[in-house]
């Protein structure tokens, strides 16, 4: 199993969305979805799909090319991750106030531009699984 932050391997579902907010809305459905399968509340599932639709809202702002989505339902809790191509000369700049919502959220979370790449992933523990 794997150990740190972002816990062990569990079910996975993979989707790609085009980079326009109204398909955020499918976002927020699947991400629901994983959370429900790996356990969650109620609370806990509207909190990760929030901190998942603030993030994948961020690397829409800053690509032309589909986000490539993975949502990971383990026994503690679930996991998404996400991946796109930067557009030329951006950075994942996530505001002030996504940042707040996001870490309020969300048990731990990872934005970053590797290579020509941006990435998160965050995660979210059972209530009682939490490690903050």
């Amino acid at each position: 199993m794997n150990s740190g932050p972002f816990g062990d391997l569990g079910d996975e579902l993979h989707m790609t969305v085009p980079p326009y907010s109204h398909f955020l809305r499918s976002v927020r459905l699947v991400a629901a979805d994983a959370a429900v399968r790996a356990g969650l509340d109620c609370e806990e599932t509207e909190d990760f799909r929030l901190a998942v639709d603030e993030l994948c809202h961020t690397m829409m702002s800053s690509t032309d090319h589909s986000l490539r989505l993975t949502f990971t339902a383990t026994r503690s809790g679930v996991c998404a991750r996400g991946a796109t191509e930067a557009r030329a000369g951006t950075r994942p700049m996530i505001s002030a106030l996504s940042a707040t919502i996001v870490t309020a959220l969300a048990d731990a979370y990872e934005l970053e531009r590797v290579d020509d790449e941006l990435r998160f992933i965050v995660r979210r523990n059972h209530t009682g699984a939490r490690a903050r």
